[in-house]
């Protein structure tokens, strides 16, 4: 069985949902909202850095770090990521790719 013959089989999702990814406009907005390379306690009274990231127990970050761009990142990329798969199986079949970065933009963050 090869890759996508797996993932298909794995997931719900249609071929247009397996192919769906957030654009590049979405990492361009989050971005636009600023690096902190120093954790800093938002309104919510959660740990952020970065570009939003929320430090969670065992996602490699100490609250303390000091991050490069890099890491951020990275961090960045995955958040998005971890957002989308959770989104992919729920959002109908004929979302447009604008659609579905706002949809990923909303949940990330809601003051979009």
């Amino acid at each position: 069985m090869d890759h996508l013959q797996f993932l298909t089989a794995s997931s719900q999702r249609t071929q247009l949902q397996l192919n769906m990814n957030p654009s590049n406009k979405v990492f361009t907005q989050l971005k636009a909202n600023g690096f902190r390379p120093r954790s800093y306690v938002d309104s919510l009274g959660n740990t952020v850095i970065g570009y939003g990231h929320v430090v969670k127990p065992g996602d490699g970050v100490a609250p303390t770090e000091i991050i490069n761009n890099f890491k951020a990142s990275l961090l960045l990329l995955n958040d998005v990521k971890e957002v989308a798969d959770k989104l992919l199986p729920h959002v109908p079949k004929n979302i447009t790719q604008e659609e579905f970065d706002a949809l990923v933009l909303s949940v990330i963050n809601p003051k979009h």
